[in-house]
C-alpha cells in the first residue's frame, strides 16, 4: 500500500512544490522591482529638489545684483530668504517621515515666490504639482 501512496500524493507534493517555488519567485521580483521603483523616484525627487536650488541660487544673485535698478517685492524677498532656508535645511534622509510634507511646503513657497518676484520659470509653462 505504500508504494500507491507515494503515487495518490504526487498531485498533493506537486502543487506544494511549485507553490513554495512561485512564492519566493515572487519575492526575488517584488525586490526588484521595489528597488527600480525607489531608483527612479529618488532620481526624480533629486531633480525638482536640484531644480529649486539652481532657480533659488539665481533668484539671490538677480535679487542682490538687481535690486536697486528693479523694485522686487518685499514679501518676495522675505519668501526667497524663507525658500532659500527650507532648502539648505531639506535632507534628503529617507527615515525622516517628514520628508514629503517638507518638500511640499518647499513647493508652496516656490511657486509664492516666484509669482510675488514676478520671476518666470519652466514650471509656469511646462509643470503642475
Amino acid at each position: 500500500m505504500k508504494e500507491f501512496d507515494q503515487l495518490l500524493n504526487i498531485e498533493n507534493d506537486t502543487y506544494e512544490s511549485s507553490k513554495e517555488k512561485g512564492i519566493n519567485d515572487g519575492k526575488r521580483l517584488g525586490y526588484v522591482e521595489g528597488y527600480q521603483l525607489g531608483f527612479d523616484k529618488g532620481t526624480e525627487l533629486g531633480q525638482e529638489i536640484g531644480y529649486y536650488q539652481s532657480c533659488v541660487t539665481v533668484w539671490n544673485h538677480l535679487v542682490s545684483n538687481f535690486n536697486g535698478t528693479h523694485k522686487f517685492s518685499t514679501r518676495g524677498i522675505q519668501n526667497l530668504e524663507k525658500l532659500t532656508k527650507l532648502l539648505q535645511d531639506y535632507h534628503l534622509d529617507f527615515n525622516d517621515e517628514n520628508i514629503m510634507s517638507t518638500l511640499s511646503d518647499i513647493r508652496m513657497k516656490f511657486k509664492l515666490t516666484s509669482a510675488q518676484l514676478g520671476l518666470q520659470t519652466k514650471e509656469n509653462d511646462e509643470l503642475s504639482f
